[in-house]
């Protein structure tokens, strides 16, 4: 098992001050090794791991299917947790919480529906082989999810 994660951008006040500190202090505590990359390559070879989780990551990338196909190299399955739950991706309202809440600006709200998320994981090569939608609370406020396993076609 192995963190990875990128640099946060000048707009990530959120990923500077709660997301990376929280993940050096998971790595140290529990021994999983913490890399930091360029976002572009892991640097991993092919196949080095069982699942990738990508965990509400793609919609705040500029390039999500080159991090998919990135994360499809280096493993056997791909998890991927998204905002959004329905037919019709988040609304203006669920953006804007969902900067208010990671601290960020400044930065891609790429929110897709469900269609657009399955369309984009075929593009890359991957099948849905489960998915299901759940519902948080944080904050009082309500958020609406969906993870979908992958797997390489």
């Amino acid at each position: 098992m192995t963190m990875a994660d990128v640099p946060p951008h000048a707009g990530a006040l959120g990923q500077r001050l709660v997301a990376h500190p929280i993940a050096a202090r998971l790595g140290r505590e529990s021994g999983v090794p913490r890399v930091l990359y360029d976002g572009s390559t892991l640097p991993f070879p092919d196949c080095s791991f069982d699942a990738v989780l990508l965990a509400f990551v793609l919609h705040h990338c500029p390039h999500p299917v080159a991090v998919l196909r990135e994360a499809a190299r280096v493993s056997r399955r791909v998890l991927v947790l998204e905002d959004g739950n329905g037919e019709f991706p988040p609304n203006r309202l669920d953006r804007v919480t969902d900067a208010l809440i990671n601290l960020e600006f400044g930065h891609p709200h790429g929110e897709r529906s469900r269609l657009e998320w399955l369309g984009m994981f075929a593009a890359c090569g991957l099948g849905v082989e489960q998915e299901q939608g759940f519902t948080s609370r944080f904050g009082g406020l309500r958020g609406r999810h969906r993870l979908y396993v992958l797997n390489r076609l």
